[in-house]
């Protein structure tokens, strides 16, 4: 989604089928309030936007998902060994004070259309932080063992050769510690980063070829950059630490690729030592044709993805050398589209994405799935503020898993079409889109699910989210800058 905040501080009101924005300019402080919503509260909200798969919204492509319409960064010619253009705007403390009294908000009674399930967590705070191009996208949150924030994306755009990869580091306040650019402005991607013992890696793509990159904790300053050329187009969305060094799985021979969500590539592992030096790749199985995420258990490797032409969901089993253990594909009858995964502190795999399959248009789908690759339950639902469910669309890209041995998913929740719908003695717009998290107990019940969103009435999108270490989230918000949304603890 595309936003545009100015330099002033706003209360946030969190309305039930309120459509707001609050103003940021570099790190902002934005008071949000939150909409508590408890209306309808029903044990599954799976049915609430659930019609005949023949009632589909003619555009079933998800071309014009929150993300994907301001996501896609470029970025310059780099070789393997490449310095990179590292714009280090480093230990900068733009920090915009909060005003006295404004870090709470009230929260409002429900719309006569919200259909809400239980009471959700407030906002605590949000902030921004903005790069050297036109606009900033994150597609990747992470909390740090020092309990701050990191988060990895683009500023400027892939269509027209503007992107360079941005990674921005944050205290536990999301006060900016330090900010790194990399690449020059061209066709660069950046997906994700993790934490090891002696820095954060980072991957991505510069100039259409995958990339990882090392970086100290203290400042962001580079400690290597590695560039392999996998095959035509091609990109690395995440990484997992091994004994041997680092796999990641990502694609190549992207067809489509200004797309930062699905390449119609071929899925492809690569395996890397502790210096970034790739050793091996191979690709994955032709079930997956796009590797999103991957993770370690024990001595086996978990990864999810998609299936050629974003059918289905697609999730493997391998061996920490990436030999197959078993591979499964799970959907409905129409497009259904995996972005997100997290592992269960019982090994259970969370699964979630939106899809098309029985519902009237693109709702959220999550499931759990065993170590065995055996589905146990799966839920979809949106809409929840109530509008007319053929415009809305509920497109989900990341999950965390939650110590209770659920999940929470974050989404972004709106419209996209020459429409626009309000609901009686509210603010809301339909065409205004919304932070919407769920949070699912361990069963699959949906214990809550809310949406957040500045006063102002600019569009929000989720786009990542992290567990932080007060039991609450930490959600990356497309807002035209890197976003970052706190919210309360989530099992309060």
């Amino acid at each position: 989604m595309k936003c545009f905040f100015s330099v002033f501080t706003v209360l946030l009101i969190f309305i039930s089928c309120s459509g707001s924005e609050s103003d940021d300019s570099s790190i902002l402080s934005e008071n949000l309030s939150s909409q508590d919503f408890s209306s309808n509260e029903t044990s599954s909200s799976e049915e609430n936007n659930q019609s005949d798969a023949s009632e589909t919204a003619t555009n079933q492509s998800e071309g014009n998902q929150t993300e994907n319409s301001v996501a896609n960064d470029s970025q310059g010619n780099q070789s393997e060994n490449s310095e990179s253009n590292n714009e280090s705007q480093a230990n900068q403390s733009e920090n915009s004070e909060q005003e006295e009294g404004l870090g709470k908000g009230g929260s409002s009674s429900p719309s006569k259309c919200s259909n809400f399930i239980g009471k959700g967590p407030d906002f605590e705070w949000i902030k921004s932080v903005e790069g050297s191009q036109e606009e900033a996208h994150a597609h990747f949150i992470f909390t740090t063992n020092d309990n701050g924030y990191i988060q990895v994306g683009e500023t400027g755009f892939l269509d027209n050769n503007t992107a360079k990869i941005l990674v921005a580091k944050t205290n536990s306040q999301g006060d900016l510690i330090w900010k790194k650019e990399f690449g020059d402005p061209g066709h660069n991607l950046g997906n994700s980063v993790i934490e090891v013992s002696d820095g954060y890696i980072v991957t991505g793509a510069l100039n259409k070829n995958s990339t990882v990159i090392k970086l100290e904790k203290s400042n962001g300053d580079q400690k290597w950059l590695k560039t392999y050329d996998n095959g035509g187009n091609d990109a690395i969305e995440h990484i997992v630490e091994t004994p041997d060094g680092l796999v990641a799985v990502g694609y190549i021979n992207a067809v489509d690729e200004n797309n930062t969500f699905y390449t119609e590539g071929t899925g492809y592992i690569t395996f890397i030592d502790s210096e970034g030096n790739k050793t091996s790749g191979k690709n994955l199985d032709t079930k997956m044709s796009h590797g999103y995420r991957v993770y370690r258990i024990n001595d086996n490797l978990i990864i999810s993805g998609l299936t050629p032409g974003a059918e289905d969901y697609a999730l493997m089993k391998t061996n920490l050398s990436g030999d197959q253990v078993w591979v499964k594909t799970y959907g409905g009858d129409n497009m259904d589209h995996c972005f997100a995964m997290d592992i269960s502190n019982d090994n259970s795999i969370y699964l979630s994405g939106h899809t098309l399959s029985g519902v009237q248009n693109w709702d959220s789908y999550t499931m759990k799935i065993d170590i065995d690759g055996n589905k146990l339950w799966e839920k979809k639902r949106g809409n929840p503020r109530g509008f007319n469910p053929l415009y809305i669309h509920d497109e989900v890209w990341d999950l965390k898993a939650t110590d209770d041995g659920g999940c929470i998913i974050v989404a972004g929740t709106g419209d996209e079409y020459a429409y626009e719908e309000s609901c009686a003695q509210s603010k809301d717009l339909s065409n205004v889109w919304q932070v919407y998290l769920i949070k699912f107990s361990s069963s699959g019940e949906i214990q809550w699910d809310k949406t957040y969103a500045p006063v102002s009435g600019d569009d929000w999108a989720g786009e990542a989210i992290d567990i932080t270490s007060d039991g609450g989230a930490v959600i990356a918000v497309d807002n035209s800058q890197f976003g970052i949304l706190k919210i309360a603890p989530i099992n309060n």
